[in-house]
């Protein structure tokens, strides 16, 4: 491999998302790409090496790792109805045009890995309005200095109404965290434990968790939102949190599996570096091989497929909480099926590659950022390097 052209799609990398800062879309980016086991590129722009980041919805894949450690063991069930593991959740409702009816099936668990369960994010349709005041409520009382815990928030949702039958449709919503409360009693022990014991000690992820310790906050990178004056900058320094979290300095109450998670660029890279080797880290291994290759294949049916609204994936199906790699044309990017990943409301962007032993991770830190055309330039670029 000439190593000129990776320095060739390093620079020209680093000038897209240059472009991108110039333009006044971010205020800096750090980037790897990894093949064959090596990282061949790793550059800062305006970030320190070591700083932390918020990854939000990139907590997502570490939730599905977790989870099918635990499948790996007999512990989960995919097929299994969620009440089994979560009782509140055994009669569920769904809030129809008509009023309530009960669910015309359980939840299962297969249905939250792909988000078809019908629990919602906080939105302005009636079951996001339904969930948007529990959020906005136990928001407030974070403010206060009262904090729920990931049991408790679960069963407050269980009591909130679906917004349709289970497997009806896809839409992006809580199932991640609902899992997460599942992991927590199927391993009998808090998200944070697992996950350190099973995922970030192995892999040498000593920058991820859940919070930030004093020691490291120093490194803890500023969070920006998008800004509605469309001046020099399109961004400004965010006035709070979403989605029940804390501002990550202390731990929280809520272990948020599908929203909380904070890390570095090299320990991401090396979580998506062990995805890209079908579970196999440096030193260790935490899924194996056949149950990493089921994360090449989504979940969805044809008519569920038809239903994913995010613009951003088109050309790709969903599954395991992440996009799957699915029709080239559509997609309008390189890369081939099989490849997977996910990113999060701050910018962040991670794919894996089994294929070709090939992951790119992107950290940004702007809340409801949003560049498909920009993520496309990268993903291409960063494939060039394939041989």
């Amino acid at each position: 491999m000439q190593m000129n052209r990776i320095d060739r799609a390093a620079d020209c990398m680093e000038e897209i998302l240059r472009q991108e800062m110039q333009s006044g879309g971010v205020p800096g980016a750090s980037f790897a790409v990894l093949y064959r086991g090596e990282t061949v590129i790793r550059r800062q722009i305006n970030y320190a090496p070591d700083d932390i980041f918020r990854v939000y919805s990139m907590s997502k894949p570490i939730t599905a790792v977790a989870a099918h450690i635990l499948w790996e063991r007999g512990k989960l069930d995919w097929n299994t109805p969620l009440s089994y593991y979560l009782p509140e959740f055994e009669h569920m409702n769904v809030l129809t045009e008509e009023g309530l009816v009960p669910a015309a099936r359980p939840i299962d668990l297969i249905d939250l890995l792909r988000m078809t369960s019908g629990i919602v994010y906080p939105d302005t349709d009636p079951a996001g309005k339904e969930m948007d005041e529990l959020f906005g409520r136990i928001q407030k009382e974070i403010t206060q200095g009262k904090q729920t815990s990931t049991q408790e928030l679960c069963r407050l949702i269980a009591e909130r109404p679906l917004a349709f039958h289970p497997g009806e449709r896809w839409r992006y919503g809580l199932s991640c965290d609902v899992m997460g409360a599942a992991i927590e009693k199927a391993a009998d022990q808090p998200l944070s434990e697992f996950y350190e014991k099973e995922i970030f000690r192995p892999l040498g992820m000593e920058d991820t968790g859940f919070y930030v310790p004093e020691e490291k906050q120093d490194r803890f990178t500023t969070l920006y939102e998008v800004s509605e004056n469309m001046g020099a900058l399109r961004y400004k320094e965010a006035a709070g949190r979403h989605l029940c979290l804390t501002e990550c300095l202390t731990p929280p109450a809520f272990e948020s599996g599908g929203a909380g998670i904070v890390s570095t660029l090299d320990d991401y890279s090396k979580f998506a570096d062990m995805l890209a080797h079908y579970g196999k880290g440096k030193d260790c291994r935490i899924l194996g091989r056949k149950t990493v290759e089921s994360f090449e294949h989504g979940q969805l049916s044809e008519a569920q497929k038809k239903t994913i609204y995010f613009d951003q994936i088109r050309g790709f199906t969903y599954g395991n909480f992440m996009r799957v790699y699915d029709d080239r044309t559509e997609a309008a990017c390189s890369g081939n099926e099989g490849e997977f990943g996910w990113d999060g409301w701050t910018g962040p962007y991670f794919m894996a590659n089994p294929k070709e032993e090939f992951a790119f991770v992107l950290m940004l830190q702007v809340g409801g950022y949003y560049n498909p055309q920009m993520i496309r330039r990268l993903r291409n670029t960063a494939y060039s390097i394939v041989e």
